[in-house]
This record gives C-alpha cells, structure tokens and sequence, in this order.
C-alpha cells in the first residue's frame, strides 16, 4: 500500500515539474517573454511610452483587449541591413506576453519570421531578442519566464510576401 502511494506522489510531482513554465531561456524554443507582475495598473501607458521612446511607431493600441502592437522598426542603422522588428505584446490579469516578428528583406521577397531565443542564429534575430528583453527589463516585472508556443524548432520563415518595388 506504501509503495502505491509513494508512486502516484513521484508520478503526480513529476508530472507538475513537467507542466511548469521556464525560468530561463531554452535554447531554441523560447518564443513568447512572461513578465509577471502584482498589479498591471498603468503598465498599458508606461509600454506604449517606451515604445515611442525607442522609436517605434504603434500599430494596434486596444486596452479593452489588452493589446498592444509596433510596426516593423529597422534594427540597426546599417546600410546593409533592412531587418526590421514588430513586437506585440498582450496584457492579461497580472502577465505581459512579449512576442516578435521579423521581417527580412530577400532579392525579391519579404520573409516574416518568428523571433526566438538562440545565440546560433544570424544576428538579426538575437537583436531582435535582446531588444524584447531590454524593453522588459525596462517594465521592472516581479519576475520573468519564458514559453514556447506553436512549433518554434529555431529560426523558421512564416510567411513571403512579394516586394512591389
């Protein structure tokens, strides 16, 4: 009787253990940043601020829904590089979901990808990374995980669209 305790006890821990979320970055499969918070209260009108300061324009601003999205802002200064990262957040009770898109400019397309945590990708995609982090940091959350949602097997291309030059 002891032992079938003892094994629903490791069975069930083991179980809640897997149901987790992370509290570091997994390499290759962290798309989404969770900032947590005790009270979200002003954090709406703080975000939408820091975007602008950082010099991104909003494209989708809906507090009712809790929604709050950027238009696509070039990366870096470079005449070489015309990366450009959109980043959509969402408010829920006491979270802020933090998500990127990045869209890279190709001979004849325009590729949308999802912005995920890995340090082996080209560098477009770590900027894009480190700048949703900065601008979580910058929110001061009680405390910051990180999830994976869909399948996010490293740097994928979503979507072509074709340039109309």
């Amino acid at each position: 009787m002891n032992k079938l305790y003892l094994c629903c006890f490791l069975l069930l821990s083991g179980a809640a253990a897997l149901a987790q979320e992370t509290t570091t970055p997994v390499w290759n499969k962290s798309n989404r940043i969770l900032l947590h918070f005790t009270d979200t209260t002003g954090l709406f009108t703080q975000l939408a601020r820091l975007f602008i300061d950082r010099g991104y324009d909003i494209y989708m601003k809906d507090r009712e829904l809790g929604i709050l999205r950027t238009e696509p802002r070039r990366m870096s200064e470079s005449d070489f590089s015309n990366d450009q990262l959109a980043i959509k957040t969402i408010f829920r009770d006491s979270t802020i979901t933090f998500s990127g898109e990045l869209y890279s400019e190709g001979y004849s397309h325009v590729y949308k990808y999802d912005v995920v945590y890995a340090k082996k990708l080209f560098r477009a995609n770590l900027q894009s990374w480190e700048e949703m982090q900065q601008i979580a940091a910058l929110l001061q959350p009680a405390s910051i995980t990180y999830l994976t949602i869909g399948n996010s097997n490293g740097f994928q291309r979503v979507e072509t669209y074709r340039r109309m030059d």
